[in-house]
């Protein structure tokens, strides 16, 4: 049972930091022509490129979560469910709001 939990905190840390990292990244990228032109000729396109590197953000987290010696609960668990579902709402926000401002007010 320990190994279950282990690998599910690690699948919610891992999708912790790349909600994080989307996000930014996205914001980010708007702001900085040369970040969204290296993401496009890397990647073929700027959606493409953030996309793979998330992926990889998410791996690398939940591998590391997984990896590192620490006990498991179900209360850890929930607790970084939580944070995870607020972050994702935060997330969305933030990012509605920064194309909202960018298209209306500015």
């Amino acid at each position: 049972m320990s190994g279950k939990l282990k690998l599910t905190e690690g699948i919610i840390l891992g999708s912790i930091a790349a909600v994080v990292f989307v996000v930014a990244i996205t914001i980010v990228a708007e702001l900085a022509a040369p970040l969204k032109g290296w993401l496009k000729n890397t990647f073929y396109h700027h959606w493409i490129g953030k996309s793979l590197i998330a992926v990889i953000v998410f791996a690398g987290f939940s591998v590391l979560a997984f990896a590192i010696p620490h006990k498991a609960s179900l209360e850890g668990i929930n607790r970084l469910l939580l944070v995870l579902v607020a972050l994702v709402l935060l997330g969305a926000l933030v990012i509605f709001g920064f194309f909202s401002y960018e298209t209306f007010l500015k």
